[in-house]
């Protein structure tokens, strides 16, 4: 009766290692391939699809990043007129309402594509950048509002040469209380590398 008893748990424990490895099997079989049903973004791709309305960079500087990070992305070889088209109108979301006025949206786009062919033409591309730090950012109080002024220092390649442009960026806090930027000039740079 004992050899019976043995018999029956070695059974029993083959029967549960089949069962273990029949759902094992079954679960690798049935696994949903994530690599071929990701779809990866471009860079340009990601840096667009930022929701503004949901998202808005809080503070002048972090409003100055994101539209270096999508003046990096315009310069693109890669980007198709879609692409430039999703740029173009997520970079005037940064933008102030008076210097919204300056240039319609089609104006825009098509100086924007001479830019960017210009760019084209002569091999230049943004690289990088680097923005003042936190404390660096000067603020001021006027009639027009709450201003802010900030520079950001782009790296940009010609060819093997790289140089410098810094841009000094002027935001002003809107109703809603987001910064916008109003304008921006050469402040320097050009210097190259």
């Amino acid at each position: 009766m004992k050899n019976n008893n043995g018999k029956t748990k070695v059974v029993l424990v083959f029967v549960i290692i089949v069962i273990a490895a029949v759902v094992v099997f079954y679960y690798f079989i049935n696994k949903p391939k994530s690599d071929e049903n990701m779809t990866v973004l471009s860079e340009t791709q990601a840096v667009v699809q930022r929701d503004l309305s949901i998202e808005y960079p809080k503070s002048p500087r972090a409003v100055v990043k994101y539209y270096a990070e999508l003046s990096q992305c315009m310069y693109d070889t890669q980007n198709t007129e879609k692409d430039i088209s999703d740029l173009a109108i997520q970079s005037r979301k940064l933008f102030d309402a008076e210097l919204l006025a300056q240039q319609t949206e089609e104006q825009y786009l098509v100086d924007l594509k001479s830019t960017i062919k210009k760019f084209a033409d002569e091999k230049r591309k943004i690289v990088n950048f680097t923005l003042s730090s936190v404390t660096d950012v000067e603020y001021a109080t006027v009639d027009e509002g709450e201003l802010a002024s900030l520079y950001c220092i782009y790296t940009l390649q010609k060819g093997t040469l790289n140089y410098s442009d810094k841009e000094q960026y002027i935001l002003r806090k809107d109703s809603e209380g987001h910064w916008k930027i109003l304008g921006w000039q050469t402040a320097g740079g050009n210097q190259g590398t």
